[in-house]
């Protein structure tokens, strides 16, 4: 939400300049063109937050031999990366046993709670390599 009313606060502040730049006077005028400068920043806004945050947090599951990012839907993963550990916080990279495209996470001693020491020694004891059989050739 605060990325898309940025984008259209910008579009009504660059909206404006160019009004006053270009020395419209009727008030009609400079309403309609802050109103749609503001209007498809705003949605440009709305496209880009979409893209750029997280999808809905979901649960790693390791179950000894695979592990699968459970949310909305199970997704089996044949590789999940740890791209950074520091301590409080881990980025994962997670790559669905479908073949679809990786995706990264974000997992937290905040959100995991009381599992997080588990789950840092699972990551460091069970990641990084494909699982065999799973579409990708174990280096």
């Amino acid at each position: 939400m605060l990325i898309t009313l940025l984008h259209a606060l910008s579009g009504a502040v660059l909206a404006t300049w160019l009004a006053l730049h270009a020395e419209l006077r009727p008030a009609g005028q400079v309403l309609m063109l802050v109103l749609g400068a503001a209007g498809i920043l705003a949605a440009l806004g709305a496209w880009l937050a979409r893209q750029a945050l997280p999808a809905p947090p979901g649960r790693l599951r390791w179950d000894g031999q695979a592990w699968c990012h459970v949310g909305a839907h199970d997704v089996p993963l044949c590789r999940l990366v740890v791209a950074l550990d520091l301590g409080l916080w881990a980025l994962l990279r997670l790559h669905p046993a479908d073949g679809g495209r990786a995706v990264w996470r974000v997992a937290s001693a905040g959100g995991a709670q009381a599992a997080w020491h588990g789950l840092r020694v699972a990551l460091a004891a069970h990641a990084g390599a494909a699982v065999q059989g799973a579409g990708e050739a174990r280096p």
